[in-house]
């Protein structure tokens, strides 16, 4: 099976180590090529890690916050899906390699035009990684946050995600992901980023059919976590802000973090909790039933944190006064236009 020629399709989850992948699978290209694996790359948009999320911008119509700070010359309602593909197909060896497309932000409404826009002549391979929806929204909202595509408190941002259907945000119901991606593409392939985390790599590689590549240049793991200094003060911040005072802010807190020591802790409440408990438990068995590991309930089973901890006691700590005091200085010290 491992040399079969096929598309690879990544479909993320957020937050499972899909930026890691992609550095990892662009590290040295023409290794993994001489093993038969083709990765392509976008010129206009080669600095984003995933080589297919332009596809998945053009396919929602609707650019996030911070596709638009980086590529401000590139309206994506212009632009065709069909062009798209062409050029990630354009040079790929279809009769002697795999190509790997990948973009966390592919969404199940994606799936069936996906299915449309891709050749038949070869066999189409999905995988996605899940997560656990409380520790896995944590992580999602600290990394909206920290880009500024998000601007509202992590309660709002649970309801939102449990009761809407939009495609600007990922919703983690993780069986209607599975399911309109197998009814499109007929399997889709699940890695629990739990199981795997300690080699994610090798769990993608399984997961994709594609075979074992000795001596692949590692890359250092991809995103840190804001730490609870960092994230409330971020949250704190007065609007309206610019993005460049924003962005000035939030190096200001990481340089304050290097000097007074703070970690990652949870700040997910009880009600939030059970909301996501209610809203994803019944779907969260249905997947497991699905994949046939019914008797394994904690892979996706909601638990909360021994570890939580509340905003307005972080703010009223002579830790976090003595942090924000040391990033505001930070700041105010910093020449406009210096980061």
């Amino acid at each position: 099976m491992n040399n079969i020629p096929r598309i690879i399709i990544h479909v993320g989850a957020p937050k499972t180590g899909s930026t890691y992948l992609q550095k990892r699978l662009r590290a040295d290209p023409a290794h993994l090529r001489r093993n038969g694996i083709y990765v392509p790359v976008l010129p206009s948009v080669a600095q984003m890690a995933g080589n297919a999320k332009l596809l998945a911008t053009v396919l929602s119509k609707r650019a996030s916050l911070s596709f638009e700070r980086i590529f401000p010359n590139i309206d994506v309602t212009r632009l065709r899906p069909t062009a798209i593909v062409s050029e990630l197909l354009r040079d790929w060896r279809s009769d002697e390699e795999a190509i790997v497309l990948s973009a966390e932000n592919f969404r199940p409404e994606h799936a069936g035009a996906l299915r449309e826009l891709l050749p038949t002549c070869r066999a189409c391979v999905i995988v996605l990684f899940v997560r656990r929806q409380d520790q896995w929204i944590e992580s999602y909202f600290n990394q909206l946050t920290k880009t500024a595509d998000v601007a509202e408190d992590l309660s709002s941002f649970v309801t939102r995600l449990c009761d809407t259907q939009g495609e600007r945000f990922c919703r983690p119901d993780w069986n209607a992901h599975y399911e309109a991606w197998r009814h499109a593409f007929g399997a889709c392939n699940i890695v629990f980023y739990d199981e795997a985390r300690s080699d994610l790599f090798s769990a993608f590689l399984s997961a994709a059919g594609l075979p074992i590549v000795p001596d692949l240049i590692e890359v250092p793991p991809a995103q840190v976590s804001l730490n609870i200094h960092d994230l409330a003060y971020l949250l704190a911040l007065e609007r309206p802000f610019s993005h460049a005072d924003f962005v000035r802010r939030r190096a200001a807190g990481e340089q304050a973090s290097k000097r007074l020591a703070s970690g990652v802790r949870s700040i997910l409440g009880g009600a939030e909790h059970e909301k996501l408990r209610q809203r994803f438990e019944a779907s969260n068995h249905n997947l497991l039933i699905a994949l046939g590991r019914a008797n394994e309930p904690k892979l996706l089973q909601l638990t909360p944190s021994t570890r939580r901890c509340d905003l307005n006691e972080v703010y009223a700590s002579d830790d976090y006064v003595r942090y924000r005091k040391l990033a505001d200085e930070i700041f105010s010290a910093q020449p406009r236009g210096s980061v």
